[in-house]
C-alpha cells in the first residue's frame, strides 16, 4: 500500500515537472499574441489563423530540444494517460463551443452594446464563464497551480476586450487586452525557463562519474 502511494506521488511529481520549464506558459502567451494580431487585422483574420500553429510548434520543438535532453522523457501510466486524453477531449469540445458561440454572435461578439448591456448579456456571461472555467479545470486536473492565475488573467482580458469594443465600436481596439496578458505569460514563462536551464544543465558528453573514489 505504501509503495503504491509512493509511486503515485512520484508520478504526480514527474507530471508537475512537465510545467517546470515554463515552455507551455510561453506557448500560451504566444497564442494570445497571435490572437491580438488576428483581432488587429480583423479583415484578414482568416488568412492569419494558420499563425496559431506557431505556438504549438514552438512548444513541441523546445520540449524536444531543451526539456527532454535535460530530464528525459517520462512515460506515464495508462490510467493517467486515459485521464489526460479524456480531459483534452472535454477541453477541446468546450473550446469549439466557445469559438462557435463567438463567431455566430458576430466578429466582436457584442460590438455595439453599452457597458450596462454587456454586463446583463447572457451570451457574454456564458463565454466569460467558459474562459474562466477552462483554465481552472486545467489547473485542477493537471496540478498546474499557475493556471489559476492565468484563468483570472484570461477573464479580465476578455472583459476588457469586450468593453473596449463596445465603447469604440471597433473590433481592433480591444486587442491590446489580450496582448497585455500574453506578454505577462511570456515573461513568467521565460523566468521559469531560465530557472529550469540553471537547475538542469545539459550533461557533458564524455565525462563520467567514478563511483569507486
Amino acid at each position: 500500500m505504501t509503495d503504491t502511494i509512493n509511486l503515485k506521488k512520484l508520478e504526480r511529481k514527474a507530471w508537475t515537472s512537465t510545467f517546470e520549464d515554463g515552455i507551455i506558459d510561453i506557448g500560451l502567451g504566444l497564442i494570445l499574441v497571435v490572437s491580438t494580431i488576428c483581432q488587429t487585422f480583423d479583415d484578414a483574420r482568416f488568412y492569419l489563423y494558420p499563425l496559431f500553429i506557431v505556438p504549438v510548434l514552438f512548444v513541441i520543438v523546445l520540449k524536444k530540444y531543451i526539456t527532454v535532453p535535460r530530464i528525459g522523457l517520462v512515460k506515464f501510466s495508462k490510467k493517467r494517460t486515459r485521464k489526460t486524453n479524456r480531459f483534452i477531449f472535454i477541453m477541446t469540445t468546450s473550446l469549439v463551443f466557445l469559438v462557435t458561440l463567438t463567431l455566430t454572435a458576430g466578429g466582436g461578439f457584442i460590438p455595439e452594446l453599452p457597458i450596462t448591456e454587456i454586463i446583463n448579456n447572457k451570451g457574454a456571461m456564458i463565454v466569460g464563464a467558459i474562459v474562466f472555467i477552462i483554465p481552472c479545470s486545467i489547473a485542477y486536473f493537471w496540478n498546474w497551480d499557475r493556471m489559476y492565475f492565468y484563468a483570472v488573467l484570461y477573464t479580465l482580458s476578455f472583459a476588457l476586450n469586450e468593453i473596449t469594443i463596445a465603447n469604440t465600436g471597433v473590433i481592433a481596439s480591444g486587442a491590446y487586452a489580450w496582448l497585455i496578458s500574453g506578454v505577462i505569460m511570456i515573461v513568467i514563462g521565460v523566468v521559469y525557463l531560465v530557472r529550469f536551464l540553471k537547475k538542469y544543465p545539459l550533461p557533458v558528453k564524455g565525462v563520467y562519474h567514478d563511483s569507486t573514489n
